[in-house]
């Protein structure tokens, strides 16, 4: 009997670390920030910056310090992205959008950081610590669980929690749920069409861009994953109301990448080789992008970002 229980307690325990280690089959908005998502969500992105550890990327641009939305994002929160923060939330429907906030604040697990900026200002709203500058702050809402944002966007969320009748995102958070649970970044839609702003108003026309951006309206629900281990990996998939309009975007995508190639040919010939990791399929009504890029390019790419900078937090 003794030999039975011995041998049943390192089947468990080896059962218990095979468990440990076994990677998410899908990406999930984490369990503490998906309550908190307004039900009129209908666009999500996140940046899983604790599986990024390790990468090469993380060691060049988030521990190097050389991604300024990430750098304005710390000095407006306190919360530092390589100490601090495990997972960033971006949720909007359109017209407000927060960042949610997932990690390890303080000293300790769940204690908010001591952070001093001047006209910092600390305050409470309805049980919940809230600190801003100006018309932007966080408010904490759990351990580990903070939200960012324009104070007064923040405010309504918290007053939304009152509501008997709220609900949750749940068909975006299903489509995320449809996602690589090993990916570094993923967004996802379900109505990427009326985020589309790149040509103005409907009706107006601005070449490729205005195009891009008609089509785009006709997009009823869209993904986006990607990873950063070798290279830049990107996986955009969308879908169209018709066979027919997926061939026409497929079609304008792939143009826009020769137009690319023929301005790169001229100016910056070093960039040929990021055209040549652009591609665009379309199947029945959907219309997938892949973007597999070296790690000799990120740089290139990177310094193309450089100038990016928060917006949610002003």
């Amino acid at each position: 009997m003794r030999q039975l229980l011995i041998a049943l307690v390192i089947a468990a325990l080896a059962l218990l670390s095979g468990c440990k280690h076994r990677e998410a089959v899908h990406a999930r908005v984490d369990g503490a920030l998906a309550p908190l998502l307004p039900g009129d969500t209908v666009a999500i992105a996140c940046l899983r910056l604790d599986r990024l550890k390790g990468t090469q990327f993380y060691a060049n641009y988030v521990a190097g310090k050389q991604i300024k939305l990430l750098e304005e994002f710390a000095g407006k929160t306190g919360l530092d992205p390589r100490e601090n923060i495990w997972e960033l939330v971006f949720s909007t429907n359109g017209r407000t959008s927060y960042v949610f906030i997932r990690g390890k604040f303080g000293g300790e697990f769940g204690f908010e950081p001591d952070f001093k900026a001047p006209g910092l200002v600390r305050s409470d709203y309805k049980g919940h610590y809230l600190i801003y500058i100006g018309d932007s702050g966080v408010v904490y809402m759990n351990s580990g669980a903070a939200v960012a944002g324009r104070v007064d966007d923040l405010k309504h969320l918290v007053d939304g929690f009152d509501n008997p009748n709220r609900t949750s995102p749940q068909a975006i958070l299903d489509l995320v749920d449809t996602l690589p649970g090993a990916s570094h970044f993923w967004a996802a839609s379900t109505a990427p069409g009326s985020l589309i702003g790149l040509a103005g108003p409907p009706g107006s026309s601005a070449g490729l861009a205005g195009n891009l951006a008609r089509m785009g309206r006709r997009i009823t629900h869209a993904t986006l994953w990607g990873n950063l281990s070798q290279g830049l990996e990107i996986h955009v998939s969308a879908t169209v109301g018709s066979d027919s309009e997926a061939v026409e975007m497929r079609d304008v995508l792939r143009a826009g990448v020769q137009m690319g190639r023929l301005s790169a040919e001229n100016s910056q010939p070093e960039m040929l080789k990021l055209y040549d990791g652009v591609n665009a399929f379309s199947e029945g009504r959907a219309v997938r992008v892949e973007i597999r890029e070296p790690p000799e390019l990120l740089d290139s790419l990177m310094a193309g970002l450089g100038q990016i900078g928060t917006s949610a937090i002003k």
